[in-house]
C-alpha cells in the first residue's frame, strides 16, 4: 500500500491525499462519529486501516481513474476526527465497508440538533448539501414513489433494505399514539448491540399519488437509542441493555395511512394500539 501513501495531484491546489476529504463548514454542526468510526474499524477489520485500505479499492466500480486509489492515511486519521468525506459516494463507500447505516456514523453536536436538521430540510429544497457528502439524503426526503431509495443498499452493502409495512384504520381509533416495538435480533449473534438505524415513513392512501414521506429516524447505538423528526424534534433515551426491545411511539392521525420501516438490517417489529403508556421506555414522534 506505500503507494498510496504518496500525493497524486489531479487537479490544481488538490493533490489525492485530500480528494477524500472535506472540512466541516463551520456552524454546521455535522460531522462523523469519530469514536464509533474507531471502534467499526476495529471491530470490523482484522487488518485495521491498511484493511480498509484494500476494501476500497476493491468496491471501486466509478472508472474515474485516480479515484480509484485508496485514501490516505492521513485522511483516514481525519475522519476518525470529525471530518466528513468529500463525496457521497466516498461517505456510502466507506459506510459499506463497516456495514453502518450512514446515519448512525453522523455526528449532531447536542446543542446542534435542531438546527442542524433544519438546514438538511433547506438543502433539500435548494439543492446545496453542506458538506456535499450529505447528497445522498436527497432521494429519502420529499414524496416519493419508490422508498427507500435502492441504489445505496444495493450499490454500496450488495442487498436490499429490509422493510416491514403496517397500516392505520381509523375506525379502529384515531388521534392516538402507536407503539412500534422493534425486536431485539434473534440472529446473527454479533447484531446485538450494534450501531442500528430505522427510517420511517408513510402514506395516505388516497393522497399525494400514494407516495411515501420519510418523517424520521430512529438509531441505535449500544444502550442509546435517539429519535430524529424531520421537524427538527429529537428525543432519546438509554436503555437498560443491549437486547431490550426499542419502543417507538408514532401517531395514528384521523385518515387512514400505511407505515414503513425500512433498514439496512435485519429486524422485526409489532405495534400496539392504542400505546401503553406504562409500558416505558420509549421515543416519541410529535403528533
Amino acid at each position: 500500500m506505500e503507494s498510496n501513501d504518496r500525493p497524486v495531484r489531479n487537479a490544481p491546489g488538490r493533490t489525492q491525499v485530500d480528494a477524500y476529504a472535506t472540512q466541516t463548514p463551520a456552524g454546521s454542526g455535522l460531522g462523523l462519529d469519530g469514536v464509533l468510526l474507531r471502534s467499526l474499524v476495529a471491530r470490523r477489520l482484522p487488518g485495521g486501516w491498511s484493511e480498509l485500505q484494500d476494501l476500497w479499492v476493491a468496491r471501486d466500480t466509478s472508472q474515474r481513474g485516480a479515484a480509484g486509489q485508496a485514501p490516505h492515511r492521513s485522511t483516514m486519521h481525519r475522519w476518525t476526527q470529525g471530518q466528513m468525506p468529500r463525496t457521497a459516494g466516498d461517505l456510502l463507500r466507506l459506510c459499506g465497508i463497516l456495514d453502518v447505516d450512514p446515519l448512525a456514523l453522523l455526528r449532531l453536536p447536542p446543542s446542534e440538533e435542531t438546527g442542524a436538521l433544519e438546514r438538511l430540510v433547506r438543502a433539500y429544497v435548494h439543492g446545496r448539501w453542506q458538506p456535499p457528502a450529505l447528497e445522498f439524503l436527497h432521494d429519502f426526503l420529499g414524496r416519493r414513489s419508490v422508498w427507500p431509495p435502492p441504489s445505496p443498499a444495493l450499490e454500496h452493502f450488495g442487498r436490499d433494505w429490509h422493510v416491514h409495512d403496517f397500516s392505520h384504520d381509523p375506525v379502529d381509533g384515531a388521534n392516538q399514539y402507536a407503539t412500534v416495538r422493534i425486536l431485539p435480533p434473534s440472529s446473527p449473534p454479533r447484531a446485538t448491540g450494534e450501531p442500528r438505524v430505522w427510517h420511517f415513513a408513510y402514506r395516505h392512501e388516497r393522497l399525494f399519488g400514494r407516495r411515501w414521506l420519510q418523517y424520521g429516524v430512529v438509531s441505535r447505538v449500544g444502550r442509546q437509542v435517539t429519535l430524529l423528526h424531520i421537524n427538527g424534534h429529537e428525543d432519546s433515551i438509554e436503555l437498560q441493555s443491549e437486547v431490550e426491545v426499542v419502543q417507538v411511539q408514532t401517531w395514528f392521525g384521523p385518515g387512514a395511512a400505511v407505515f414503513r420501516v425500512a433498514s439496512l438490517h435485519e429486524f422485526s417489529l409489532d405495534v400496539v394500539f392504542p400505546c401503553d403508556r406504562a409500558a416505558g421506555p420509549w421515543v416519541r414522534f410529535p403528533g
